[in-house]
């Protein structure tokens, strides 16, 4: 498809859209263009650091039910702003963009990283996020991965698990 073609198809779904997901479709391209630019000019340390202490994996908590209605929501969002923009969106741009919304709306949120198992001799590292027991995500690929360690945000009263 041409990319005026592609940009007027993309407008016409966009326009469809009611306000509410249209504001969030906003939301979510506005989110991955600031995630990118972090990656590329900050120091991820920086970056961890604004998102808090890096925790061990563990079982998920009862505190993961709510807020399923506004993962599923930012999760549509992402994974339909991110192939519009006019650069290659990969997993860790998504999860931060996806992260900051849930935080936002104060959903609890778990940020995993961790490395590929299906190659031991290539070391590629993935990031994914779920919520709420709703993959937001980062997913398929997640199930293929070894987790390494996850960032929290804090639940609705402000405690971090």
């Amino acid at each position: 498809m041409k990319p005026i073609r592609k940009l007027r198809w993309y407008w016409r779904r966009f326009s469809s859209q009611p306000g509410a997901k249209r504001a969030l479709l906003l939301e979510a391209a506005i989110w991955l263009i600031v995630a990118r630019l972090a990656i590329l000019l900050v120091p991820f340390s920086r970056i961890a650091r604004h998102m808090g202490g890096m925790r061990q994996p563990e079982p998920p908590s009862e505190q993961f039910l709510a807020g399923q209605t506004s993962a599923r929501d930012v999760s549509w969002a992402i994974e339909r702003a991110a192939p519009v923009l006019p650069f290659n969106v990969v997993c860790l741009p998504r999860a931060l963009a996806a992260w900051q919304m849930l935080r936002h709306r104060s959903v609890p949120a778990r940020l995993h990283f961790g490395i590929v198992r299906s190659n031991p001799n290539l070391k590629q590292a993935h990031a994914w996020l779920d919520s709420c027991g709703i993959e937001v995500s980062g997913y398929p690929e997640a199930f293929d991965c070894v987790e390494i360690g996850f960032f929290t945000t804090p639940g609705p009263r402000g405690n971090i698990r």
